[in-house]
């Protein structure tokens, strides 16, 4: 590829991938000539995009842009002076980048209204830009920039290292060093550039004298205060606070340059803002992020339509009722009981500790609106400071070690916690964080403790405190029931935990709805807590609780004798567990002669449960009546069905989960010939993505924008991303996820029933169905746990058995079955099947290369 001779502004060579020549044009400024990818609009424009780039970078950054914008949009993506294929001229500064945009966007005829588009660098350039034209300025989309540094907060290392004056000119002017790096950022190299894509990238600077822009832009950035950049910084950092346009910021979360410590501070600034951040993007996040342009596109489609409210927080109803609280029995008895540490708290001990604790948390600096992250294993001291958080108005952050370490790390970054209530083992991992703000400590205090993990109080030392408080008159903050209230996670099992966003006025309408289901009673009714948020939600139901002793992360290490000992601690007459769970307590029911006596009622959730576990539990408690709430993090429960219903219901393709509950809403998209769904109906017997409507659904997912977009429908119900069917019934069977659905030749197949028969044809509690081959081409092949090593082609028996009862029951051919040492679950419930990853696996096993080749 060719480079242009130095200094004079020409047009792009043919043939780079994505860009049509027709784009470019040279256009004259005050006797410097700019290169611009500019796309008319067809007929009068509704609307100018002008986008820039950062460092060392050029406008071929945006060319899924001008390809994708609607027609009667006009986009202008210029070449900074010096950069791309612009013009080479003096060393420019900020303020003279700024001047210099202003001067070509009013040779170009540039009018309102206008979005303005920008990543890096081009961030700061494109705000001031914005700042001196608001009269025509509609929006503004960011992608990973920076308008400050703050100063808590050091710089980034690899513009740092950069800046370094002994090598500063080689690395980024002498040698493409700085250029070539820019492009390995992209995914972090785990997945890199299309290298006709990178040498794209790369094609403006190939030779010293096309890179002096790109050194001197390096050298533009203020790092200091005495920096000639640093006052137009420091003031357009001052100024877009007080923007009232809509802002869309669009991160890539592994961005080592412009970090979430820049999101955090543009959120600052810009507090209504709605935002998405992209789990693993990098710092060219419009490359790494398939989605990411054509959501900024969506966005901005939606700014300024009537009724297109697109906050990050979905709009509640106009609620009456009050913020999340406790609903107190009978003052001297047990509210909550943790049997694993002995620890019990009655009604009144746990009312009067919400309460100072509220205030000693204020008192303490926090305030409401803030989010606090909870990394305390479940019992009486994280109910009692999850609702003093609700008290006082502030955001309770539930990053729960279900999510495994990674996940708990990326959860607790991602919602920008800005103060943490934990064990040590919590505060050391939010120390590793740097999360700002205050760290109290739930357990005992040492001198170590205190100076080794920077601990500012303990829960004892804040509860102290608010007793002061509230001796002295001195009342605490009360939040309204539309106030944010929760921030829970997804598990994770088909891609990073999401951030699921709970007003208080949404817990109190699921507070409601589990109320009506299972005709829960304050005074009459305990609660079996094997599952962490139902001892979070048993003081607001007013009922008491106890949690078995076990590993609460692990459903695994449930027994019946734990969780019958439970039971009879607080007279317990509702459980609630994961499928694992009960596994693990029918498996060790014939060591123990412990039974729970006043259970009525075992709900079981989490995934799919096969009716003959549901048989075994019922054979284990004879006079339990067992039952499956369907649901998800986003809103549960939405449906019940019990095991006599089971028993009872017709084979049909998947798993009954029975009728909505009164309040639910429940239509399915059907799928298309290619796969994709459409529209909801309520035709029996229709395949196609789950749609659900009820006033308990989550308000929104958090820093998620283009996620909550695509989950929403015209009529604010929510896409779950499970699929199934209703039947002649009306009641709905659940046959997967929408992500695991295989695109075969013969159109779409769902996995969950031919899971089910493979598993009891096998003697498995689990087999895994996925799809392998090209998208509308694909195989099915049957994954199954049992090799001893690695994975193996089962044996010709078994698959023979399998493939004959996987076609009688359901009409598909299974091409291939596996064997793997054990199947991939999500860590919360140890029974959501990770199908994605079976499939990759799959996909290089069965085309020979892994474990040697081709196994038979």
């Amino acid at each position: 590829m060719s480079d242009s001779s130095a200094g004079n502004a020409s047009l792009p060579p043919d043939g780079l991938p994505g860009l049509d020549p027709a784009w470019s044009e040279l256009v004259m400024v005050d006797g410097q000539e700019w290169h611009v990818l500019h796309r008319p609009a067809a007929g009068v424009a509704s609307l100018t995009v002008l986008a820039v780039h950062g460092n060392p970078t050029w406008a071929y950054l945006w060319r899924e842009l001008l390809a994708h914008a609607p027609a009667d949009w006009r986009v202008i993506a210029v070449d900074q002076l010096g950069m791309g294929y612009s013009q080479r001229t003096t060393p420019r500064r900020l303020a003279d980048r700024v001047t210099d945009l202003g001067r070509l966007t009013e040779v170009m005829g540039v009018s309102g209204p206008v979005m303005t588009v920008a990543h890096d660098w081009g961030g700061p350039v494109s705000l001031g830009w914005l700042l001196a034209h608001k009269e025509q300025v509609s929006a503004a989309v960011l992608f990973n920039t920076a308008v400050h540094q703050p100063a808590q907060a050091a710089a980034p290392r690899l513009i740092k290292a950069a800046r370094w004056r002994p090598i500063h000119d080689l690395v980024t002017r002498k040698t493409p060093t700085f250029v070539n790096g820019t492009t390995t950022l992209s995914r972090l190299a785990a997945d890199p550039l299309a290298d006709d894509v990178r040498d794209a990238y790369r094609a403006p600077y190939l030779s010293a004298d096309r890179r002096g822009a790109v050194a001197d832009f390096v050298a533009d950035i203020p790092l200091n205060p005495d920096h000639p950049s640093a006052a137009t910084l420091d003031q357009i950092a001052a100024d877009i606070c007080d923007l009232d346009i809509p802002v869309f910021l669009s991160w890539g979360v592994d961005d080592p340059v412009f970090s979430d410590v820049y999101l955090r501070d543009l959120l600052q600034r810009l507090p209504r803002a709605d935002v998405h951040r992209y789990e693993k993007a990098g710092h060219l996040v419009t490359e790494d992020a398939p989605t990411a342009i054509s959501d900024a596109i969506a966005w901005m489609q939606l700014q300024g339509l009537p009724g297109a409210d697109q906050a990050q927080l979905r709009t509640d109803p106009v609620a009456t009722g009050q913020y999340m609280s406790v609903n107190p029995g009978r003052s001297d008895d047990v509210a909550l009981a943790d049997m694993g540490s002995g620890r019990q708290a009655t009604w009144g001990q746990l009312t009067e500790r919400v309460e100072v604790l509220a205030a000693g948390l204020v008192a303490r600096g926090v305030r409401p609106g803030e989010r606090v992250a909870m990394l305390i294993t479940p019992g009486p001291d994280l109910v009692a400071a999850v609702y003093a958080c609700w008290r006082l108005g502030a955001v309770v952050v539930v990053a729960d070690s279900g999510l495994g370490i990674s996940g708990m790390r990326r959860a607790l970054r991602g919602s920008h916690v800005r103060h943490v209530i934990g064990i040590a083992a919590g505060i050391g991992l939010a120390r590793t964080l740097s999360v700002p703000g205050l760290r109290i400590l739930a357990g005992e205090m040492t001198t170590e403790l205190r100076r080794g993990l920077r601990v500012d109080a303990t829960l004892a030392e804040v509860a102290d405190a608010g007793r002061a408080v509230i001796s002295a008159g001195v009342d605490t903050p009360t939040p309204v029931s539309t106030d944010a209230a929760l921030i829970a996670f997804t598990s994770g099992s088909t891609g990073p935990a999401k951030g699921v966003l709970y007003s208080h006025h949404r817990l109190r309408e699921l507070c409601s709805v589990l109320t009506r289901t299972y005709d829960l009673q304050p005074g009459r009714d305990a609660l079996v807590a094997a599952f962490a948020p139902w001892a979070v939600l048993g003081p607001a139901l007013g009922a008491a609780s106890a949690i078995p002793a076990m590993d609460i992360t692990d459903p695994s290490t449930l027994t019946m004798e734990a969780f019958s000992a439970a039971a009879e601690q607080v007279q317990g007459t509702i459980a609630w567990t994961s499928p694992t769970g009960l596994r693990a307590i029918i498996d060790t029911a014939a060591h123990t002669s412990a039974r729970p006596r006043h259970l009525r009622q075992l709900l079981v959730a989490g995934a799919p449960v096969p009716v003959a576990t549901l048989e075994q539990a019922a054979q284990a408690l004879p006079n339990t009546a067992i039952a499956t709430p369907y649901g998800m993090t986003e809103a549960l429960p939405l449906t019940h069905v019990d095991l006599d219903q089971l028993r009872n219901a017709p084979a049909e393709s998947g798993v009954l989960v029975g009728r909505p509950l009164d309040g639910v809403t429940i239509g399915i998209a059907p799928f298309t010939s290619a796969g994709d769904t459409s529209d909801p109906v309520s035709t029996p017997g229709v395949s196609g993505e789950v749609i659900v409507k009820a006033n308990w659904v989550m308000s929104g997912y958090d820093r998620r924008w283009a996620q909550q977009w695509r989950s929403r429908t015209a009529d604010d119900s929510h896409r779950t991303g499970d699929v199934g069917h209703l039947d002649a019934d009306g009641r709905l069977w659940i046959e997967g996820r929408l992500a695991h659905v295989i695109t075969t030749a013969q159109g779409p197949v769902t996995p969950v029933a031919i899971e089910h028969v493979a598993a009891e044809v096998a003697g498995t509690a689990l087999a895994g169905c996925v799809g392998v081959g090209p998208r509308g081409g694909q195989v099915i092949v049957i994954a199954l746990p049992g090799s001893p090593r690695g994975m193996r082609v089962a044996d010709v028996d078994l698959t023979m058995k399998i493939r004959q009862a996987v076609y009688d029951t359901t009409g598909h051919d299974v091409a291939a079955v596996i064997q793997i040492p054990e199947l991939p679950v999500d860590v919360r419930h140890r029974s959501k099947i990770n199908r994605g990853r079976i499939a990759a696996e799959a996909a290089v096993f069965l085309a020979g290369s892994a474990n040697g080749g081709r196994s038979s």
